[in-house]
């Protein structure tokens, strides 16, 4: 599987191959059923954290960081069911868990991306990070 490289845009059909391979089914059926609801989006790494923030993590794989576990979030928050809270929360849990497992994170260290993320990326911000930013504004 070839991973999109920060700043590289994700096409709709992309996506769907990244989500049938990191095993995201439901989100795979999702854009199956409605690919004229999406958009493609740029890919942004973990969301473009400053270089002070990413030195809190000393010790941590970032490529591991970016593919294993920010990548998959991404896909999940582009193509998450607006309004959907508990979905979102299920998604960032199994983001911190992630990190720690499969990046090597520290428990404080997945904490402190956790509650980023549950700040950074409501719904409500609209920013190009937050839940549900590869949908297709409604008009």
């Amino acid at each position: 599987m070839e991973y999109p490289e920060i700043g590289d845009k994700v096409t709709t059909e992309q996506a769907l191959d990244l989500c049938r391979h990191f095993k995201l089914d439901y989100l795979a059926g999702r854009i199956e059923a409605h690919p004229e609801l999406y958009k493609h989006w740029k890919f942004d790494g973990c969301s473009g954290l400053p270089d002070e923030i990413m030195g809190l993590f000393t010790g941590c794989d970032w490529r591991d960081i970016t593919y294993k576990c920010c990548l998959p979030h991404d896909l999940c928050y582009g193509y998450g069911e607006l309004g959907n809270e508990m979905e979102r929360k299920r998604v960032d849990v199994k983001f911190s868990s992630d990190l720690v497992t499969k990046a090597g994170m520290k428990e404080w260290q997945a904490a402190a991306f956790l509650a980023g993320v549950r700040i950074g990326g409501a719904e409500a911000f609209g920013l190009s990070f937050s839940w549900g930013f590869a949908h297709r504004k409604q008009t």
